[in-house]
């Protein structure tokens, strides 16, 4: 039963624009610790866990995700093509499919391609486990992290009663040191997933033990993710087959068409929130889904990248009694600034964004804005 990890590495990450553009997504940012592409650096994180590694992305960003797997010597049969984004739920149906003609014993381990994360060898590990638990139960398991404080803008997974860590197995042909640290991670049953809840409640979360922070990181085996596919949506599973036939057969055309059709669904609700068969993998490591350019200068910091003053500055800045400030030029000319505080300066050659910190996640309304007016050249 080999182990394949898939990388999704889909949307535009408008959350930080004007950086992050439909042509240049989030996970092809240079965002990672020492500069590396969010998508490299997750790619490499990952290598040597399982048989293959795959990433999984629209076709208009495929281009992107090669050249950066050319880089690390992978082919591009390393990328499986979506044919539009219609969601994480058909994309894995999708990749899991194709991966399942191949390898119908085949374990899966689904991973995201945009998380900046400080400590890889607990990562890794915390992969690990998740899918030693997808196997050994015949079922699904997720990584649910450790809150390092109570967020409201992240899902919670609570845990209910205890696996047995004796029935737990490495997958096979697993680097025997990260199995060690995989095999001491505790694991429980899910007792569900919780929305993204209020400041009260996030904190009660935290301090009852028993909620953590939903990572999107999960595993199964083909078959049973195929099974918990079909009783959730056998319509899905009837189209994608008919996907991959037509694919296969070489009729992109009829592929991309039948594709197309599909609703955009998330694979939590579609198959995570419905199973009965889920494990809770406890994990924790520094760990950020850069949503915003607050998130993105809090990481920096974590790293030691900032002045005396606290801020954080990348290309030809200036700052003058300034604290607390992320502030990014890329545009090739100057940006100062001076006399404030804990703003965020985004120069590009075609835009500028200025915001507070605090109210970074503003940055989604000047996306909607930029859409609504038909601005697609700022997009």
């Amino acid at each position: 039963m080999g182990l394949h990890i898939l990388v999704l590495a889909g949307g535009s990450g408008t959350r930080l624009w004007p950086l992050s553009r439909s042509s240049t997504p989030k996970h092809l940012l240079p965002l990672a610790p020492g500069g590396e592409t969010l998508l490299r650096s997750t790619v490499e994180r990952v290598a040597g866990l399982g048989e293959t590694v795959r990433v999984v992305t629209a076709a208009n960003q495929a281009p992107g995700c090669r050249a950066e797997l050319t880089a690390l010597g992978l082919t591009g049969d390393a990328v499986i093509e979506e044919p539009e984004a219609r969601g994480t739920g058909p994309a894995l149906a999708l990749a899991v499919g194709l991966i399942e003609r191949d390898d119908p014993d085949a374990l899966i381990a689904s991973v995201h391609a945009d998380h900046r994360v400080s400590d890889r060898d607990a990562y890794r590990a915390a992969v690990l486990a998740s899918a030693g638990w997808a196997a050994a139960t015949d079922g699904l398991a997720t990584v649910g992290l450790v809150p390092a404080a109570p967020v409201t803008g992240f899902g919670y997974i609570e845990v209910a009663s205890p696996r047995d860590p004796m029935v737990w197995r490495p997958p096979v042909g697993s680097p025997p040191e990260i199995a060690a640290a995989a095999g001491a991670l505790p694991a429980f049953e899910s007792a569900g997933f919780k929305e993204k809840p209020s400041a009260e409640v996030a904190q009660r979360y935290v301090a009852d033990g028993r909620h953590l922070w939903n990572l999107g990181l999960f595993s199964w085996t083909a078959r049973r993710f195929r099974a918990e596919l079909a009783a959730a949506d056998p319509e899905l599973v009837a189209t994608i087959d008919r996907v991959i036939d037509a694919r296969l057969g070489g009729d992109d055309a009829l592929a991309t068409s039948l594709y197309a059709a599909l609703r955009l669904q998330p694979v939590e609700p579609l198959v995570l929130e419905r199973t009965h068969r889920l494990t809770v993998v406890q994990a924790s490591f520094g760990w950020s889904d850069l949503g915003s350019w607050l998130d993105v200068g809090q990481s920096r910091i974590a790293d030691g990248d900032v002045d005396g003053d606290g801020n954080v500055i990348e290309g030809d800045v200036i700052t003058a009694s300034a604290r607390g400030c992320t502030v990014v030029s890329r545009s090739g000319r100057l940006v100062a600034v001076a006399g404030v505080d804990d703003l965020v300066v985004i120069d590009t050659p075609d835009a500028v964004l200025v915001v507070p910190s605090a109210q970074a996640q503003l940055v989604r309304v000047i996306v909607d804005q930029l859409k609504a007016s038909g601005r697609d050249e700022l997009l």
